[in-house]
């Protein structure tokens, strides 16, 4: 019998650290959690049957469960097979050599462990509220709070767009290495069945004649003659069969060539996304304030496990989208609703002083948005977009699943996530009369002269601007925004022919012509 997990010398010694122990969570709990992962997943949980455990593992995609059972010291999946010491030993064991072995039904390795923060009380999967708690992030205390909170999830976005990458790259790499085992498994194979073939006809050809010559022979028995051509039908039956197996084996080849070709594309596709992110996330990493080491070590440690946890299919659909912007750009410290309305206002405004300065004119830009705090629910966020002359305000809630729109059936692991996710998918998904995606973040990334207060931190104000298309377009004839704009008889700017491509997206553009552009834009 097996003592509390984590004693020492017991077979279920250091399961606690294990990742993927799940200890008392349910059956529905644990077939959920393996729902969507590949073939190889697995989680160990708590048998119902006390001192044993429950294998549940995702094979020909249904969820199979196996009980490991344990007995004087040793564990195994039934009495006549307790070859292990420890419950972790068997799992490394079954990471290399398949679970065939003791069932013939199941040809699969634990190879993809799937991770779940627990409850210390219970052992029940939390990782997600315990690593998603953001909301907090939006209510700094000050201008110093607020920078370090926007720097640890600056790092926490492209942190996790790492990992994910990382999780595909590895997967990918995985998948490569089991085509190109099978290819020369069909190689190998085509090889000797072609030397059996070859012998098998060497013997038919001996065997025929001898057939012929005891036919002939007035000496041979009747059963005798029997037996030869009995002989000789058994060898062409095996020539057939071998040439049937070779002609498979060679096509089956033959295909595998085209998709070991779309594997490699894929695998080196992965790899350079790989090392797009690490370069972000260095980069990042090293702008970072040394102080803040120890909450970055938390946070790395808190991507991986909810990285490892993630089902596939998300993780596969966040990893080509584009980590556009940081969360400094986006994100507001406060919860007033007219103060948020403004900055998106003054955002939209120096986008037109910006065309005015580079000779563009266009209608004033749609899908403007930040991130804040909602003043009337402490446990959500809002998403307030400026979308043609309306600003609207989205509650974002958060589940087991993560953060999304209130009452919506998407949600994303973390703000950034959802972020990325409208910025590629327009937001009438979730309300029909905002027709645009997330195009343009209300705020500038973090200057470093910190002895300026940030625009989007504590306590900053943003006085109200007119919203109206009509002021907007008159704005490019204007500095101030707070003056009136010039009538229509005032010059207009030169139009440029290439209005569409120009934007605050595309700074150096500013190059292509001498301007004097004032060092700031008011707001």
């Amino acid at each position: 019998m097996s003592t509390t997990p984590g004693t020492p010398h017991s077979v279920s010694s250091g399961l606690m650290e294990q990742g993927w122990y799940w200890a008392d969570a349910d059956r529905q709990t644990v077939s959920k959690a393996l729902s969507d992962q590949p073939d190889g997943s697995f989680i160990v949980r708590n048998a119902s049957q006390p001192g044993d455990f429950t294998l549940s593992v995702k094979f020909s995609g249904q969820v199979k469960l196996l009980r490991i059972v344990v007995h004087d010291g040793k564990c195994g999946f039934n009495l006549d097979s307790l070859t292990h010491d420890s419950v972790i030993r068997l799992i490394e064991f079954h990471s290399k050599i398949s679970l065939n072995i003791f069932n013939d039904a199941l040809n699969v390795q634990l190879l993809y462990p799937v991770s779940a923060r627990r409850n210390s009380q219970n052992g029940k999967p939390m990782y997600r509220r315990a690593h998603l708690q953001q909301r907090q992030i939006v209510s700094a205390r000050n201008d110093h709070d607020w920078r370090e909170r926007l720097e640890l999830e600056r790092l926490r976005a492209a942190n996790l767009a790492f990992e994910r990458a990382s999780k595909l790259y590895d997967s990918s790499h995985r998948e490569k290495e089991r085509a190109e085992s099978l290819y020369h498994a069909l190689g190998q194979s085509v090889r000797d069945n072609e030397k059996k073939l070859e012998k098998m006809k060497d013997l038919l050809f001996v065997e025929a004649r001898v057939v012929v010559e005891v036919e002939e022979s007035k000496s041979a028995s009747d059963m005798l003659k029997t037996v030869f051509v009995k002989n000789k039908a058994f060898l062409e039956e095996s020539i057939r069969r071998i040439g049937t197996e070779l002609s498979s084996s060679v096509e089956k080849k033959k295909q595998l060539t085209g998709i070991l070709e779309e594997i490699e594309q894929k695998n080196a596709n992965s790899k350079t996304r790989l090392f797009e992110f690490l370069t972000i996330r260095n980069t990042v990493y090293d702008e970072m304030d040394p102080s803040l080491t120890t909450r970055m070590a938390a946070i790395f440690d808190a991507c991986e496990e909810m990285i490892n946890s993630e089902p596939t299919k998300v993780t596969q659909l966040l990893v080509d989208m584009e980590l556009k912007w940081h969360p400094e750009k986006w994100l507001m410290c406060g919860t007033s609703k007219e103060n948020a309305a403004n900055a998106l206002v003054h955002a939209r405004y120096r986008v037109a002083q910006l065309d005015k300065a580079l000779g563009v004119q266009r209608d004033p830009i749609d899908g403007i948005f930040l991130v804040r705090g909602s003043s009337s629910h402490s446990d959500k966020l809002v998403l307030s977009v400026l979308h043609g002359e309306r600003v609207s305000h989205c509650l974002i809630e958060q589940n087991e699943d993560g953060w999304g729109f209130e009452h919506s059936n998407v949600y994303m692991p973390t703000i950034a996530d959802f972020i990325r996710y409208y910025t590629v998918y327009s937001l009438e998904t979730h309300a029909d009369a905002i027709k645009t995606p997330l195009k343009m973040p209300a705020f500038d990334e973090i200057s470093p002269d910190k002895s300026k207060p940030l625009r989007n931190g504590p306590g900053q104000i943003f006085p109200a601007l007119p919203i109206s298309k009509k002021y907007m377009a008159k704005a490019l004839l204007t500095d101030d925004p707070f003056k009136p704009p010039l009538e229509a008889n005032s010059p207009e700017p030169t139009s440029s022919t290439s209005s569409t491509t120009s934007s605050l997206e595309k700074p150096d553009s500013l190059s292509l012509r001498s301007l004097t552009l004032r060092d700031s834009i008011p707001e």
